[in-house]
């Protein structure tokens, strides 16, 4: 068992390194493969324990330093290390899923605010400066590889519309998309985590097809939409920020009560994956997906319909 462990976990860090740099090495179809970079150290520390994966993480922030930049190590450990070794510790615990993910997404948070402190504090700075310069390297690197990839002049033009638009929403949103990306992250780990799980660990809670968002929250979307509207700029950004964390949560319970329906179909699961696929990117499916999931609140479509005779 030690040694498979040994080869597992020189392989993780193998392929954390893989998603982690694939964008720079593969071009922007590899951009996908970041969202897989937390999956190795997790699993890893599900099966073998948490040493496994705190190898896996210093090893490949180590590798890091000497591959990248210092810049690319703090985001690897605030967007996906830290998080790949919490979410898989409170699992163990037998935490509730839907619990460690949101433990797992703010422990990351608060990794990362420890490392901006930091900064700010060392390069003395402010804060929504370096927020920007972050930004603005993010755009930098991206428009650099999309002129790697061998797009024309007026092609690089018209991303660089796109991509400058883009960083001024994140840049008004960037509090919230951040906790947004953090959780889209954990969730995603999650259902892999599951997806492999076989029979070498559980993972304890609600099942999916019965998970509901606590009821009280809904006062909170509705006030983070009233902040919105408000003619104060300051307050508008809060109510901006709240609706960016929010809206994903109940995007979630609708893909909740989606599943529910599912459960009761005999779709092969090829069939099942498209739906959730075209329920992702297909608009505007999203946001009936999301509608569903706040209106489910008051009209419960998951309570079972007496059939009229």
């Amino acid at each position: 068992m030690k040694g498979q462990s040994v080869l597992f976990t020189a392989v993780g860090i193998g392929v954390t390194l893989l998603c982690l740099l694939g964008i720079s090495w593969i071009g922007p179809s590899g951009a996908f493969l970041n969202l897989l970079t937390p999956l190795a150290a997790a699993y890893l520390s599900m099966r073998f324990g948490i040493r496994a994966g705190i190898v896996v993480v210093a090893v490949t922030s180590a590798l890091l330093l000497q591959l990248a930049t210092t810049y690319t190590l703090a985001a690897y450990l605030g967007i996906f290390g830290v998080g790949s070794l919490l979410l898989p510790l409170f699992l163990r615990q037998r935490i509730p899923w839907d619990r460690a993910v949101l433990y797992a997404t703010l422990g990351s948070a608060v990794a990362t605010s420890i490392m901006i402190l930091l900064t700010v504090v060392a390069s003395g700075i402010n804060i929504q400066t370096l927020i920007d310069q972050m930004i603005q390297a993010e755009v930098d690197q991206a428009m650099q590889i999309y002129s790697d990839s061998g797009f024309s002049e007026s092609q690089l033009q018209n991303m660089q519309q796109v991509v400058d638009g883009m960083a001024e929403f994140i840049g008004k949103s960037f509090y919230g998309l951040y906790l947004a990306s953090l959780l889209a992250i954990q969730t995603f780990c999650l259902v892999l985590l599951q997806r492999f799980k076989g029979n070498r660990y559980q993972i304890y809670g609600t099942p999916f097809a019965h998970w509901r968002l606590p009821s009280g929250l809904i006062w909170v979307l509705i006030g983070a939409g009233f902040l919105l509207l408000l003619p104060v700029e300051t307050v508008s950004l809060a109510g901006r920020n709240l609706l960016v964390v929010l809206l994903p949560l109940y995007f979630l319970q609708g893909m909740a009560v989606v599943n529910s329906f599912l459960q009761k179909k005999p779709y092969p699961p090829l069939v099942k994956g498209l739906i959730y696929l075209l329920l992702l990117i297909l608009n505007p499916l999203p946001i009936i997906i999301t509608c569903a999931g706040v209106f489910d609140l008051w009209i419960d479509f998951r309570r079972p319909r007496q059939k009229k005779i």
